[in-house]
């Protein structure tokens, strides 16, 4: 069941509206033509008892700021970074917005703090699109983004992104949700276990910028193939993480071809939820806010959106694959031919 609703509005009076997905269990998700975001996910512990398990707001104006964290919101045209603010595709110089440092990050926002129009609805599912203009933040191609958000009766969240295009160009879309599965306002996501199929990740510099290279998770606080405490190693000394931030990190998942696979487990113990994530995507990004304020941020019920109170598992192709498209997996997207790519969200109890 669909049900719609008004959310609030942003600053300049545009209303965003709400669109709950209800199975029938009773599990919801809640969903915001902002972003076209995830407000909520409402799934059951093990002893039946439904709590809100992603981060975010109960007003739309605190989704814009993005020193907030794309709390839930869908990120295009390009996730993650791009080194210089530009790229060369296909023999073409694009110049983005350089939003963050020397770079940009998730094409400086547009996509994520924009309103999206509501093409279609079903019994359990929500399609929202987007029109980019050829051009717009520096990127080519009359662009169409559309995400299909599906909730199933056994608690899966699917998200799958069409895109269509006029010119050749590059698209990297994800979802910037923040997991915290205990449904308790004061526990972080050190308390979690994660598990993440990757045997490698992507080398950065000191900017957190991909150079190219892949290096081994054996024997480093890296090391997610086996389910470990996110806090057990999160404050260790390592080349790829800044002091007092944590995990920022690209994880190389094991798979080798564009198929939907299990790529990360995330398990709270003492309520018994569990996630998987599968993607057809070659990346997975964990990121468990340490850029975010310790505290004065605001939140829902479930707690507030402060400092590693949320892990972001950001299905993706690896950042600035747009320099990297000789040695990274890379796919693009060809004139007036459908790209499409999927990930789930599978909730179960343990």
């Amino acid at each position: 069941m669909v049900e719609k609703s008004i959310f609030g509005t942003l600053a300049d009076g545009t209303a965003i509206d709400l669109y709950k997905i209800t199975n029938k269990s009773g599990a919801f998700v809640t969903l915001q033509t902002l972003g076209a975001g995830i407000q909520s996910i409402n799934v059951p512990d093990k002893n039946g008892v439904l709590a809100d398990v992603v981060l975010g707001f109960d007003n739309p104006l605190d989704y814009t700021n993005p020193d907030l964290g794309y709390q839930g919101l869908i990120v295009g045209r390009w996730a993650n970074r791009i080194r210089g603010a530009k790229f060369t595709f296909n023999g073409e110089e694009y110049t983005t917005p350089m939003n963050q440092g020397q770079w940009t990050l998730h094409s400086g926002g547009r996509f994520s703090f924009t309103p999206w129009d509501v093409e279609e609805t079903g019994e359990n599912y929500v399609v929202f699109k987007r029109f980019s203009p050829d051009g717009e933040d520096g990127f080519g191609g009359n662009f169409t983004m559309r995400v299909k958000y599906t909730f199933t009766e056994d608690n899966t969240l699917r998200l799958e992104y069409s895109i269509l295009s006029d010119k050749d160009t590059v698209a990297n879309p994800t979802n910037h949700a923040y997991f915290n599965l205990s449904g308790n306002p004061d526990e972080t996501v050190e308390t979690h276990f994660l598990k993440i199929n990757a045997n490698y990740f992507t080398e950065t510099d000191d900017d957190q910028l991909p150079t190219g290279e892949l290096a081994e998770v054996e024997g480093t606080m890296m090391d997610f193939r086996e389910s470990k405490q996110i806090g057990k190693d999160i404050d260790k000394p390592f080349r790829a993480v800044i002091d007092g931030i944590g995990y920022d990190n690209n994880f190389c998942l094991y798979k080798k071809d564009f198929t939907l696979q299990e790529a990360a487990v995330l398990e709270h113990k003492e309520s018994g939820r569990v996630l998987e994530v599968f993607t057809d995507l070659p990346g997975i990004q964990l990121y468990c806010g340490g850029w975010l304020a310790k505290q004065g941020n605001p939140g829902k019920a479930n707690g507030k959106v402060t400092y590693r109170r949320g892990a972001a598992l950001e299905t993706q192709f690896y950042p600035d694959t747009v320099h990297f498209a000789d040695v990274f997996p890379s796919r693009f997207v060809k004139a007036n031919e459908e790209f499409k790519t999927t990930t789930e969200f599978r909730f179960s109890v343990k």
